[in-house]
């Protein structure tokens, strides 16, 4: 969404018209701010070369955004709403969601922190406050989404990775609720597996495995969000896993992807299984 043209903003789960404030251009001055789409080559730097080598490109900087917040009718904001509002935006110190109320159709986030508080005084009397979000991202995201299947032994489907990530590759967050003793997760696509031995997960008050799985971040949690050790997973020196598509068994750990395009996934065992995703988008600010 874009900041540019929005009324208000949500941060951190409140609306900027919780707080009685919204999105104002004070003296005319808009901020297109930082977009995120600056890029710096990584090439070689020795002086005997005729031609530099490139290694690629990469971002050089996160999107920021520097925006102003005054009543609607222009009034004083009171030493009490002044604290309020602070707090709101400084209550957390990672990052948290940000979108603009600008009721576009194509709805984009960001995951900002407030870093910089400003206030607006005119004439002895405090009108508004400029502030600055900064994100931990150069990209802007899709609105989030979840698919759940129930899996009766097997199950394959597809799902489209429109990321804008500069290889193309997305890495979703799974959640799996099971009693079997082993899932199997198959990117078909990709040819490469990762098999979950369950037997040493612990049991949830109705009798389920729960596990909750970050390829990002490459952990796995349990039920109680508690960090599972590689030997409950049954991933050991005698770790295999089998993939159908090739027809072959591999020895190393996969951390479950999406590649660019069409993606052919088979789960193997039974199971609740959820995929949750947000794609980058380089959007910049707008």
């Amino acid at each position: 969404m874009s900041f540019l043209n929005a009324c208000s903003f949500i941060f951190n789960g409140l609306n900027s018209t919780d707080y009685g404030v919204i999105i104002a251009w004070v003296d005319s001055a808009i901020d297109t701010s930082i977009n995120g789409l600056n890029r710096q080559i990584n090439k070689s730097t020795k002086v005997t070369r005729v031609k530099n080598n490139i290694y690629g490109t990469e971002p050089t900087e996160s999107i920021s955004f520097t925006i102003c917040i005054v009543k609607p009718n222009g009034t004083e904001i009171s030493r009490q709403e002044s604290i309020n509002i602070n707090h709101w935006l400084t209550s957390s110190s990672l990052p948290q969601v940000l979108k603009f109320n600008d009721r576009d159709s194509y709805s984009l986030h960001y995951y900002a922190i407030c870093t910089n508080i400003k206030d607006i005084v005119i004439g002895g009397r405090l009108v508004g406050k400029e502030l600055k979000f900064e994100t931990n991202s150069s990209y802007a995201f899709s609105r989030k989404q979840e698919k759940v299947f129930e899996v009766d032994d097997s199950l394959v489907f597809s799902l489209n990775n429109s990321s804008d990530t500069y290889n193309g590759i997305y890495y979703p967050t799974i959640t799996i609720m099971t009693q079997s003793d082993m899932i199997i997760i198959e990117n078909m696509t990709d040819k490469k597996s990762l098999t979950i031995h369950t037997t040493n997960i612990p049991l949830n008050e109705e009798g389920y495995k729960i596990i909750f799985l970050n390829s990002e971040d490459m952990k796995i949690l349990d039920k109680d969000k508690k960090l599972l050790p590689a030997n409950k997973l049954g991933w050991d020196e005698t770790y295999s896993s089998y993939i159908s598509s090739i027809d072959k068994y591999t020895e190393t750990i996969y951390w479950p992807r999406l590649l660019s395009g069409m993606n052919e996934i088979k789960i193997i065992g039974t199971c609740i299984f959820k995929i949750s995703y947000e794609f980058p988008r380089k959007a910049g600010c707008l």
